[in-house]
């Protein structure tokens, strides 16, 4: 019978063979790539002692590991955790199927991972040492462990493809339960018509927020002058940013991408066509929603404003300027550029500890009251996923919708349906 050839990139046995003194010469065998056995060799350098032939032995297993991993695409039982990260990231990036808002959490992820597991090798990688790593990083309280076994999930399943196992060994991992994260409150419509009126006319100091340096509290500036919450919205710009939201429940990056050219003055319609982030080594960019994956579902979507915000466009859109490349926000910055999403996030907070209101108070809670009125008004949950931006009605329903609200509506139902006859006053 003949014997089986050797796997493909693997060698065999290392022969050494002793020219002259201190000059060695090893060579063996090698299976490439393309399936084909050869002759590798490699001699002792020039000028260097060598003698038992070990040198020429190191040189030829240098040569060996370079060839088995020509083009750095091969995984298999001797690539690190380290190298399998980076193929697992080069296949996201090809594969274009990842806003860069997911790239950022998952390069999070697999640095939290490679600082780990950085030189553990494939074939020494098990369910037990992926259970023993992710049981300690949840016990010392490291961010997203979800996020964290979900990547690590995909980094092996990639593995799987190349044949280094049969099976994925993540699958059997315990799960990571987490405590569900409390989320945004709704605003009541009281809440959203005072906040309109508080942040064009309260007289409310607006003192900054207090900030930490090397663990201490960093005092105030005395000779600051605390505006009041009007003033601070004026000089900032956040009135008309905050009447949109409201009016719109589009999410804090969607707003400040809204653009000039999407709106219809006429009829009172924009269209929600891109969002503003940051980009790692670029800056703030405008991401188009057709070349956003994560959104290839909910490509665009149209929003009739209500006319108070209708109102507050028709005074400022006089006052806009277009950027460089011809496109002009509505709610641009102070140089008229792009605006940052987080900038406006950390004055709103401001603005929000200033006028009293709870930390759960944060831009989903527009979102999360355009639902309430939407669905309480007896509208669709397909209209409102429609307005709000969501590609399925059932994430409208049990995400946003605020739940166990006392209900007139509910009460005269049942009144109905006990007593018919007794009408309630």
């Amino acid at each position: 019978m003949a014997r089986p050839p050797l796997p493909i990139g693997t060698w065999g046995k290392i022969t050494r063979k002793q020219i002259k003194p201190n000059y060695w010469y090893a060579y063996c065998k090698v299976r490439d790539h393309d399936g084909v056995t050869r002759r590798a060799h490699r001699w002792t350098p020039q000028g260097v002692l060598d003698r038992s032939g070990a040198v020429a032995e190191r040189r030829l297993l240098e040569h060996l590991r370079d060839r088995t991993h020509a083009g750095g695409e091969e995984i298999n039982g001797e690539t690190t955790i380290e190298d399998l990260w980076k193929a697992y990231r080069k296949y996201l990036v090809e594969q274009k199927k990842r806003s860069h808002n997911t790239l950022d959490r998952y390069d999070r992820a697999g640095k939290a991972i490679v600082n780990a597991l950085r030189l553990v090798r494939l074939r020494e990688a098990t369910t037990q040492r992926f259970e023993r790593f992710l049981s300690g990083y949840v016990q010392r309280g490291g961010p997203d462990a979800k996020g964290v076994r979900i990547v690590l999930t995909g980094m092996c399943g990639l593995a799987v493809r190349f044949g280094v196992w049969t099976h994925n060994p993540m699958r059997e991992t315990e799960p990571i339960e987490t405590k569900p994260a409390k989320g945004a409150a709704a605003l009541e419509p009281t809440q959203v018509r005072q906040l309109l009126l508080d942040v064009r006319s309260s007289l409310a100091p607006c003192p900054p927020l207090p900030k930490m340096k090397d663990g201490q509290l960093v005092a105030p500036n005395p000779k600051y002058r605390v505006p009041t919450v009007a003033q601070f919205c004026d000089r900032g710009d956040l009135a008309d940013p905050i009447t949109m939201f409201s009016a719109t429940g589009g999410r804090i990056s969607e707003l400040m991408g809204f653009l000039l050219e999407d709106y219809d003055p006429e009829t009172g319609v924009i269209l929600v066509t891109g969002h503003v982030l940051r980009v790692r080594g670029v800056g703030l960019v405008r991401e188009s929603n057709e070349d956003n994956p994560d959104n290839s579902k909910n490509l665009r979507r149209a929003i009739q404003l209500a006319p108070y915000a209708v109102t507050m466009l028709d005074r400022r859109i006089p006052t806009l300027r277009p950027m460089a490349d011809g496109t002009t926000p509505l709610f641009q910055s102070a140089a008229g550029t792009l605006r940052d999403p987080t900038n406006f996030n950390d004055q709103w907070r401001r603005v929000r500890a200033a006028l009293g209101l709870p930390d759960n108070i944060t831009g989903h809670s527009f979102r999360k009251f355009v639902v309430d009125v939407g669905l309480d008004a007896g509208l669709s949950a397909a209209l409102v996923a429609d307005q709000v931006g969501h590609v399925n009605p059932t994430q409208t329903l049990n995400t946003y919708a605020s739940r166990r609200r006392p209900s007139g509506k509910m009460a005269g139902v049942i009144q109905d349906a006990v007593f018919p006859d007794q009408k309630v006053q």
